[in-house]
């Protein structure tokens, strides 16, 4: 009896609290683990951000089947306009492609994509209470990550090409197309590609994630490093993006910088003129350091080898080639068709070899889900655009940046089943709400 009376005193389990550490948990797990999508991969589909994705969905669905309702802030415009895409990616699949195994296999990618990758990130980001730990450790593990990339990128750029020792052939990838490039440029040189498939798609992470990890050590008042390990890892983040030699890279961020400028011109004046001594310094010796290094690196002039040479490649005109292609055979398409697509996996649908697809988000989502879907896909930029435009703290000069830049590189990508663009973009509403709430 005893034994019985003490059990009615036994505190009650926390579900909700014990839901929310494991949210938190797993979240810094998917963003520290958001660079290995080809490295450590068990297959091509299955990643470890995929993973700790689906993790967070299932602890998701807890959440919603325990309480009963979503977090205050989580439904807006931007959840129905990924439901509207992904009904009519499911709409363009049963008209076009229902029977065909690759088109299925394409459905079942845009589908688990959206939902993983941006509404399950955004549903976590409001169901967290504190969100002012949810901001500081975000921007921390974002820069974790980034710094973790740069400095396996530099090793294995200067690995490469001064050692001849290939460290990707020790490292595990899904196939072993990915396991031995070895893509170069300017006739001889390696390019880096840190734990991405390709050159290309390491900086495109580099581009979101480099801004935030900026803020984060020089502007957020968080870090707490000292300045020397801040300088040295800005510095390596820089190498790893000039090694890796992707000629989109080097002309969308220097454009994605300009236009955030231009928007936050005031700002920026701003806060030129209260520092105006230390700015200048500050300046001086980064123009100086730059131009010391690019005396013996030959840096500017790797660069626009990198960028005409691309120009004046089989690979320009091959790019060229799938626009042809594109454009000839859309203009087949019957008036249905142009509207809702070809369906996912339309060429081979359509019988034409995939080398004939154009490798950019918004060609592919034309021709596979229609030109409505390609309106939508541009809604939702815009919506996350004006998000990012309406953070007054400085924070959304740097997300700015890394939205722009996400936009404008997938138009030279069409990997929409990676993380990052749709973690940035569930990033810059939270953080619009949550300096928001604290101006009021």
């Amino acid at each position: 009896m005893g034994i019985l009376q003490n059990d009615k005193h036994r505190p009650k389990i926390q579900v909700g609290a014990g839901l929310e550490y494991s949210c938190r948990v797993v979240l810094l797990l998917y963003i520290i683990t958001m660079p290995f999508v080809s490295a450590f991969s068990f297959t091509g589909t299955v990643s470890l951000p995929l993973i700790f994705a689906v993790i967070l969905f299932l602890l998701m669905g807890l959440q919603v089947i325990r309480k009963g309702k979503l977090p205050d802030g989580f439904i807006g415009v931007d959840i129905i306009i990924i439901s509207l895409l992904l009904f009519l990616a499911l709409f363009s699949f049963v008209t076009n492609g229902f029977g065909n195994s690759k088109s299925f296999n394409h459905t079942i990618a845009y589908l688990s994509s959206f939902v993983l990758f941006y509404i399950t990130i955004k549903f976590i980001f409001f169901y967290i209470k504190d969100k002012d730990w949810l901001l500081k450790k975000v921007l921390q593990f974002i820069t974790y990550a980034t710094v973790i990339s740069a400095v396996y990128a530099n090793v294995e750029f200067i690995s490469s090409n001064l050692f001849d020792l290939n460290l990707n052939e020790y490292i595990p990838r899904p196939s072993e197309d990915e396991k031995f490039y070895e893509a170069s440029v300017v006739g001889f040189l390696y390019r880096a590609r840190g734990f991405a498939p390709e050159s290309g798609v390491f900086t495109q992470m580099m581009e979101l994630f480099l801004p935030l990890t900026v803020y984060y050590l020089f502007f957020s008042g968080f870090c707490k490093w000292v300045r020397w390990v801040k300088r040295v890892a800005i510095t390596l983040i820089i190498f790893s993006i000039i090694f890796a030699a992707s000629s989109a890279t080097f002309i969308i961020l220097p454009i994605a910088i300009l236009i955030a400028s231009i928007i936050y011109i005031k700002k920026i004046v701003s806060y030129i003129l209260n520092k105006p001594v230390l700015f200048y310094l500050k300046t001086l010796v980064v123009i100086s350091v730059g131009l010391l290094i690019n005396n013996y690196l030959s840096i500017y002039t790797n660069i626009l080898l990198s960028v005409t040479d691309k120009i004046d490649s089989g690979s320009f005109d091959d790019r060229q080639g799938r626009i042809d292609f594109f454009y000839e055979e859309f203009s087949k398409f019957t008036i249905v068709n142009k509207l809702i697509g070809a369906g996912p996996a339309g060429f081979d649908i359509l019988g034409f070899e995939s080398s004939k697809s154009i490798v950019s988000l918004y060609y592919n989502i034309t021709f596979e889900l229609g030109l409505v879907s390609l309106f939508i896909l541009f809604a939702f930029m815009a919506y996350i655009f004006f998000y990012a435009f309406s953070i007054k703290n400085k924070i959304g000069f740097f997300i700015m940046i890394a939205v722009l830049s996400g936009i404008m590189h997938y138009y030279f990508v069409h990997n929409y089943w990676v993380p990052w663009f749709w973690f940035i973009a569930a990033f810059t509403i939270f953080c619009s709400k949550y300096f928001d709430s604290q101006s009021k």
